[in-house]
């Protein structure tokens, strides 16, 4: 296993040809390995200390120990399990229980920004606006208009397979069964990144996807349930582990094509599966479905 990659490590572990499977992480080193399963344990303590010290100040020295590590050995096997770094990670968590305090609380931005362990706002906003591309008061707002959307009606059949010129794959839902989800196609062990593409779709069917620039990129796809809404979806708590996926291998873009098509199975979610930002584009997918609405409505009298 030394040398690879950890979008590799993820295919063996999605390889469905282990007896551990029912366990298995699908990220890191495969549980067969006494060394791969010591790591993800480290990693897994780790990411329970963050969630459980949330609102409180968190060095890196204190996550490394609760993941019994030392911090430079902790920031290397962090990043290797989960494809990021402890910090990004801590980011990630605290941008998503700040989105669900802003949707189910009434607190004030300034109180939000506390909860969640920043001392400064400034540095709470613009971080906030970075992965939302909203101020924290604007995402609430936005939200109370067009977060009533199900996401049942942004799901997308996209172009037809026979003239698409961009990535064709699939996604396959738990044991099979059917369901809706949001596929970002990423670059490479960036999930906290905006996606380069985001669409809506249906599981256990081949879809279509628009052209991309050249390049490597990972499809990551997260389930959604059958009467979910966009604000469902925004306000899910941290510690609510739901059904995510990763490609079985990269998705390679060369001249406009696709080497291959793309295959992700949902499995699962793990508390140190990487965080995935879809926050930005899941907002402008139902913004676009109201215009679209709205522009069909005639005109009345």
């Amino acid at each position: 296993m030394k040398g690879h990659s950890s979008i590799q490590w993820r295919t063996e572990a999605n390889c469905l040809k282990c007896d551990k499977i029912g366990l298995c992480s699908t990220v890191g080193r495969c549980l067969a390995e006494s060394t791969g399963a010591a790591r993800i344990t480290s990693v897994a303590k780790a990411v329970d200390y963050m969630i459980e010290h949330l609102p409180e100040p968190i060095q890196l020295s204190d996550v490394a120990r609760a993941g019994t590590l030392s911090p430079f050995h902790f920031h290397r096997v962090f990043r290797d399990v989960t494809t990021t770094t402890p910090a990004r990670f801590l980011t990630s968590l605290r941008m998503a229980e700040a989105r669900r305090l802003l949707l189910v609380t009434p607190k004030t931005v300034t109180d939000v920004c506390t909860s969640i362990g920043y001392s400064s706002l400034g540095t709470f906003i613009s971080q906030f606006g970075k992965l939302t591309g909203l101020s924290p008061r604007r995402f609430r707002c936005v939200v109370e208009q067009i977060g009533h959307i199900p996401v049942e009606e942004l799901v997308e059949s996209g172009p037809e397979l026979a003239a698409a010129s961009g990535p064709i794959g699939a996604v396959t839902g738990l044991h099979g069964e059917p369901c809706n989800a949001l596929l970002g196609l990423f670059r490479l062990n960036r999930p906290q990144e905006l996606p380069t593409m985001f669409h809506a779709i249906a599981t256990n069917r081949l879809v279509a996807l628009p052209p991309v620039a050249d390049g490597d990129y990972e499809p990551i796809a997260v389930a959604v349930g059958p009467s979910a809404t966009v604000r469902d979806v925004l306000a899910t708590p941290i510690g609510v582990l739901g059904r995510i996926g990763f490609g079985y291998s990269p998705v390679t873009v060369t001249g406009g094509r696709c080497r291959h098509p793309f295959q992700v199975a949902l499995r699962r979610q793990r508390r140190f599966d990487p965080p995935v930002e879809f926050t930005r584009p899941l907002l402008s997918l139902a913004r676009r479905r109201v215009l679209r609405i709205s522009h069909s409505t005639p005109a009345i009298g």
